[in-house]
């Protein structure tokens, strides 16, 4: 039995992954630390856990980090898996991260992306040794890599669908790669646990508000994931916007054409380098994806039209934020990195109504 400790377990994403190990046959969980809530039962900070999971949470320290673990889940903010990563390595454990500290290869790469995040800042990273270690935890792309790891980077919510989304019309040079613009809409959850005054209820509710436009921290994972994949330079230009539900994220892709091709050829493109992905479905031609097909599920819907008259290509993805933008597809990693079935844990239907 592999023994998981979760940092930052208070939060939603600490949260997602507590209910997913709760029901993993081969994982079980030895600590929840955070920094808020200490010395309180987890069930007191989340009452539905009650009877499920009872576990006292502690505070995460030098001293805490690490302690009765094999594996360490860092559901945490930019910064602090950084400051840890190094000695957890060297003891052996291995190491998911649910930040953007070990999203890239490079610090040249983990450079930009810290330009763009404005809680980062700017500021270098703390243990860039490790940049050329860690895997970028998309497993419909980087399978092998991550089977391999023993440091995983998680993809950022908006990342994970627009990567999948325009990777198969990438890697085959269907689509003018300096030519992608990406519509994305999100829920409330997608901005944490901590209440600000942007999302008060009165000020979200009934209201859609764009923000850091064109200038998203998850706009450079992609760039540099699309870039690997085409060999291209890639432009891309991302536009995410705050919509009054709770979970959910769905991104429209845009980009032009390089040749005449046909609805059904673009189809299967898609299906041909999805079929045998048991997280991602391309949806039949005309049916467009919705945030209820995939909510509490670890699913991404995908829906391609070709726009013959303007000789573009429009993909629509959606995916629940906390699940496949999140804890979701941190457990699918986790799962390839230990030789689990990938499904292990994520066999949950999406919630419906």
């Amino acid at each position: 039995m592999i023994r998981a400790q979760i940092v930052g377990a208070t939060g939603y994403g600490g949260l997602g992954m507590t209910e997913l190990l709760l029901r993993h046959p081969e994982i079980t969980i030895t600590s929840l630390l955070a920094k808020q809530d200490t010395g309180r039962p987890i069930s007191d900070v989340y009452p539905h856990l009650r009877g499920f999971c009872d576990l006292t949470v502690q505070d995460a320290n030098p001293d805490t980090v690490g302690q009765d673990a094999d594996l360490v889940i860092f559901a945490t903010p930019d910064g602090v898996s950084q400051e840890y990563a190094r000695d957890l390595l060297a003891a052996g454990r291995r190491v998911i991260d649910y930040s953007g500290d070990f999203r890239f290869r490079s610090p040249e790469q983990y450079a930009r992306y810290a330009r763009r995040h404005p809680a980062v800042k700017g500021r270098p990273h703390a243990a860039p040794e490790l940049l050329a270690r860690s895997v970028f935890g998309v497993p419909e792309l980087y399978r092998e890599d991550i089977a391999a790891a023993h440091l995983v980077g998680n993809p950022g919510c908006f990342a994970v669908a627009m990567i999948l989304a325009l990777a198969p019309a990438v890697r085959a040079g269907l689509i003018d790669p300096s030519s992608i613009i990406c519509d994305g809409k999100t829920g409330i959850s997608g901005a944490g646990k901590k209440p600000s005054p942007t999302h008060h209820f009165p000020e979200r509710n009934e209201n859609v508000t764009p923000y850091r436009i064109a200038n998203h921290q998850h706009e450079v994972e992609v760039t540099v994931t699309l870039e690997e994949l085409s060999g291209e330079e890639v432009n891309l230009t991302f536009v995410p916007h705050l919509v009054p539900i709770t979970r959910g994220i769905l991104v429209t892709a845009y980009a032009t054409l390089r040749q005449d091709v046909s609805q059904a050829d673009v189809q299967e493109l898609y299906e041909d380098m999805y079929r045998e992905e048991p997280f991602v479905r391309v949806l039949p031609a005309g049916v467009a994806p919705g945030l209820k097909g995939v909510l509490g599920s670890n699913l991404c819907d995908l829906s391609l039209v070709v726009d013959e008259d303007n000789g573009r290509l429009v993909v629509a993805a959606s995916i629940d934020n906390l699940l496949k933008g999140q804890a979701g597809v941190a457990l699918q990693n986790i799962n390839i990195m230990y030789g689990f079935p990938e499904t292990m844990g994520l066999e949950r239907l999406p919630l419906y109504p």
